[in-house]
C-alpha cells in the first residue's frame, strides 16, 4: 500500500470520526424538532390530504434552503475554519480595511457600522434562542408522559423544572466527559425516529410525492395569508438549530458537517413523512410523534420517551454551550462586558464555563417554563428569534461577498440571485412569525432587546471612556519626562495598553506623582486574523533620564478566539524578572455629564462597568504583583 493511499484512507477515517462527533455536537437541537413541528402546524390547520402534502413539501424545501445556505455557502465563508455571526463581522472589518483607499469614508463607516449592528442583533437573537430551546425541548419530551399516563399530566412542569435545574447545575463540571455520550445517543435517536417514521410511511408511500415543489406552491396559493403565515411560523421550527452547522465549524470540518447533516436530514424527513401518514389515518391525534409509536407496544413507547428526553437534554446542552461561545466572541470584540470565564478542559480550548451567563440562562429558562407551561404555547415564542438571525446572517454574508468582489462586481452578481432567494426565504419565515408576537413572540424580543441595549451601552460607553482618559504619544512623553525629572526607582512596572503608540494613563499619573520605575514595559495584546495561536516580541523603544530609564514594548499577538493569555509567563520568558515587578492597571471612575436622553445609556454603562470582572483574571496576573492607579473622568457623547 502506497503512502498516498494510506494518507487518503487516514483522511477518510478522520472525516468519518468527525462526522460521528458532529452528529452529537451540533444536530441535537434540530434533531428534536419532530417532537413538536407537526403537532403545532396542525393545531389550527385541518388535516386533509392536500394540506398534509403541502406541509410536508414545505418542510422538505425548508431543508433544501438550510442545506444550500448553511451547509453550502456559509461553510465556505469561514476564517481559518472558524464560523459564526461574529466571525462574519471580523471578516467584514478585515475586507473593509483592505478597501479603505477605494471606498469613501462615509460608505466605509456605513458598511462597518451596519455589520456591527447586524452582528449585535444576530448575537442577541441567538442568545435568546438559547433560552427558549432548552425550555421547549425538555417540555415537549416530558409531555410524552401524558399520552399514555394522563393522570401524570400535573407532574410535567415539576419534572421539566428538575431536569433543567440539574442540567444547569452540571455546567460547571464541563461538557468534555458527557460529550462522549452525545453522539451515540443522538445516532440511536435518529435511527429510532427514522424507523418509526418509515413503518408509517410504508402504509402511505404516495407521500413521497411531496418532495415535488408543486405541492408547496399549491398550498401557498390555495390558502389565505391568515392561514399561510401561522403555518409557516411553525414549519420554520423544523430548521431551527441549523445555524449551528456554520457556527460550530471550527470544532469539526466542512466535509464532516455536510456528511452529518445529510444523514440527519434523511432520518428527519422520513420521520416527518411518517407523521404525515399517521395523522391522515388518525386526524384527531394531538401528539402524532408519540401516538404513532403506541402500536409498537408499551415498552417501545417508554424507550422512545426516555430517548426523547435524553435527546432534548443534549439539544439543550448544545445550545447552552453555544451561548457560552457566542458570549465569549462578543466579549472579545468588546460588545459585551467582561465576566469570569473558566476553562473546563485542558485539551479543548472551546470547553468553557461562564458562571454569570449560566445563572442568567437558568433563571430565564425557569421563567420561560413557568410563563408558558406547555410546549405548544411556547411554540409561539419559538422561531421569531431564529428567523431574525437568518435575515441578519444573509445580509452579513451579502456584505462580505460584495467586499470580497468589490473589484470584480461581475463575480458578485453571480451570487446575487442566490442571496436574493435566501433573503426571500428568510423574510417570509420572519414575517410569518410576526403574528406570534402577542401570543409569545414578544418574549424572545424582550430578551434580544435587552441584550442589544447592553451591547450598545457597553460599546458606546467603553469607547467614550477610552477617549476621556489621559493619553500621550511616546515622543511627547519622552520630551516631558526629561523636563519633569521624576525620581527613578528600582524595579519593573508593566502597563497593559490598548494602543501601542500611546502611553497609558496610569503611567502619566505616576509621572505627576513624581516618580518612575527603572524599567517600563508597555504590553499590548492584539487579535490576529487567525482564530487561535499566539506569538510575542519585545523591542527597546527608548532610553531616557541619562539612560537610567529603559522603555520597552511587548506585542503579544493572539488568535481572536483565544481568551486567556498568561502575560506574567510571557514577560518572564522575555527576560524581565527584575524585582520588584508590578503590573499597573488604570482604574477610572466615569462620571456622566451628558444632558440629553443619552445619559440613560451611559448610566447603564456605568452600572455594568462597576460590576464587571477584572481583566487580571484573563491575563493570569497574581494579586501580589498588581496595583491600580486612576481618577474620576467625565464622559459624554
Amino acid at each position: 500500500m502506497t503512502t498516498n493511499l494510506k494518507d487518503d484512507i487516514s483522511k477518510k477515517i478522520g472525516i468519518l470520526f468527525l462526522t460521528y462527533l458532529a452528529i452529537g455536537g451540533i444536530l441535537g437541537d434540530i434533531g428534536t424538532s419532530p417532537l413538536y413541528v407537526i403537532s403545532l402546524t396542525f393545531k389550527t390547520l385541518h388535516v386533509t390530504p392536500k394540506n398534509v402534502m403541502g406541509v410536508l413539501s414545505l418542510i422538505f424545501w425548508s431543508f433544501m434552503f438550510l442545506t444550500a445556505k448553511y451547509a453550502g455557502l456559509a461553510l465556505n465563508m469561514d476564517n481559518q475554519g472558524e464560523g459564526g455571526t461574529f466571525t462574519l463581522l471580523h471578516l467584514i472589518q478585515t475586507e473593509a480595511n483592505k478597501l479603505q483607499n477605494y471606498i469613501k469614508k462615509n460608505i466605509f463607516s456605513f458598511i462597518v457600522g451596519s455589520a456591527c449592528i447586524f452582528s449585535m442583533i444576530c448575537g442577541a437573537l441567538l442568545l435568546s434562542d438559547g433560552v427558549i430551546t432548552p425550555s421547549i425541548s425538555v417540555l415537549a419530551a416530558v409531555e410524552g408522559i401524558e399520552v399514555i399516563y394522563p393522570h401524570l399530566a400535573e407532574f410535567i412542569l415539576p419534572i421539566a423544572t428538575v431536569i433543567l435545574t440539574c442540567l444547569f447545575m452540571l455546567q460547571k463540571k464541563g461538557t468534555e466527559k458527557i460529550a462522549k455520550l452525545f453522539s451515540p445517543i443522538i445516532i440511536v435517536w435518529f435511527v429510532s425516529i427514522a424507523f418509526v417514521g418509515l413503518v408509517n410511511l410504508l402504509k402511505m408511500p404516495s407521500l413521497l410525492k411531496s418532495i415535488n415543489p408543486y405541492y408547496a406552491y399549491h398550498f401557498l396559493i390555495c390558502h389565505p395569508l391568515g392561514i399561510i403565515f401561522p403555518v409557516l411560523g411553525y414549519i420554520v421550527l423544523c430548521i431551527t438549530g441549523g445555524e449551528a452547522l456554520y457556527a460550530d465549524e471550527a470544532h469539526y470540518s466542512k466535509p464532516a458537517i455536510r456528511l452529518a447533516w445529510i444523514m440527519a436530514a434523511i432520518c428527519l424527513l422520513i420521520n416527518y413523512l411518517g407523521q404525515g401518514a399517521f395523522i391522515l389515518n388518525h386526524p384527531l391525534s394531538q401528539n402524532p410523534f408519540f401516538d404513532m409509536s403506541i402500536p409498537f407496544g408499551h415498552t417501545f413507547y417508554l424507550y422512545l420517551l426516555v430517548l426523547a428526553t435524553l435527546a432534548a437534554i443534549i439539544a439543550s446542552q448544545a445550545m447552552i454551550t453555544g451561548s457560552f461561545s457566542t458570549y465569549k466572541q462578543a466579549m472579545e470584540l468588546r460588545m459585551l462586558p467582561r465576566v469570569e470565564i473558566r476553562n473546563t478542559s485542558h485539551k479543548t480550548a472551546g470547553q468553557i464555563y461562564i458562571p454569570a451567563v449560566n445563572r442568567a440562562m437558568f433563571l430565564a429558562c425557569l421563567t420561560t417554563v413557568f410563563i408558558f407551561k406547555k410546549s405548544d404555547a411556547l411554540g409561539d415564542a419559538y422561531g421569531l428569534a431564529v428567523t431574525g438571525a437568518f435575515i441578519g446572517t444573509t445580509l452579513m454574508m451579502s456584505t462580505l461577498l460584495f467586499l470580497r468582489n468589490y473589484n470584480h462586481l461581475k463575480k458578485f452578481l453571480l451570487f446575487l440571485p442566490l442571496l436574493i432567494i435566501f433573503l426571500m426565504f428568510d423574510s417570509v419565515f420572519f414575517f410569518s412569525n410576526l403574528g406570534k408576537i402577542p401570543t409569545g413572540g414578544w418574549f424572545p424580543l424582550v430578551i434580544a432587546a435587552f441584550l442589544v441595549g447592553t451591547m450598545l451601552a457597553w460599546r458606546q460607553g467603553s469607547t467614550l471612556l477610552y477617549k476621556a482618559i489621559p493619553k500621550m504619544s511616546l515622543n511627547n512623553f519622552l520630551a516631558k519626562l526629561e523636563s519633569k525629572q521624576p525620581a527613578i526607582l528600582n524595579g519593573t512596572n508593566i502597563y497593559m495598553t490598548l494602543n501601542p503608540d500611546m502611553m497609558p494613563g496610569c503611567l502619566l499619573e505616576e509621572i505627576k506623582e513624581g516618580w518612575i520605575k527603572k524599567t517600563v514595559i508597555l504590553a499590548t495584546i492584539q487579535n490576529t486574523h487567525l482564530p487561535w495561536g499566539i506569538n510575542y516580541e519585545k523591542k527597546l523603544l527608548a532610553t531616557s533620564l541619562n539612560k537610567n530609564v529603559s522603555i520597552y514594548q511587548v506585542i503579544i499577538k493572539k488568535g481572536y478566539m483565544r481568551l486567556f493569555v498568561n502575560v506574567p509567563a510571557i514577560i518572564k520568558t522575555l527576560g524581565f524578572d527584575r524585582e520588584p515587578r508590578r503590573f499597573v492597571f488604570s482604574l477610572w471612575n466615569p462620571i456622566v455629564v451628558e444632558k440629553t436622553w443619552k445619559k440613560w445609556l451611559l448610566n447603564y454603562f456605568i452600572l455594568i462597568y462597576k460590576n464587571t470582572s477584572s481583566l487580571t483574571t484573563r491575563f493570569s496576573i497574581p494579586a501580589k504583583e498588581l496595583i491600580y492607579l486612576g481618577k474620576d473622568v467625565e464622559i459624554k457623547f
